[in-house]
């Protein structure tokens, strides 16, 4: 085994070693990346619109 694989299962093994995740942990932080993901979407969504409407705008000069 490599060096990597080595640190691979180290790793795993710290990970395994941890105390327990309590419940609310595991659904908060799905729930903040979905938070995270809807607003980065409402913001491309914005963008593209004001995008269309200025090249509408310069497309009717």
């Amino acid at each position: 085994m490599g060096v990597q694989g080595r640190k691979v299962v180290r790793m795993a093994r710290s990970q395994r070693r941890g105390t327990c995740v309590s419940a609310r942990a595991l659904y908060a932080r799905p729930m903040a990346l979905r938070q995270l993901y809807t607003d980065a979407g409402t913001v491309i969504r914005k963008s593209q619109q004001e995008a269309a409407a200025a090249a509408d705008q310069k497309n009717s000069r």
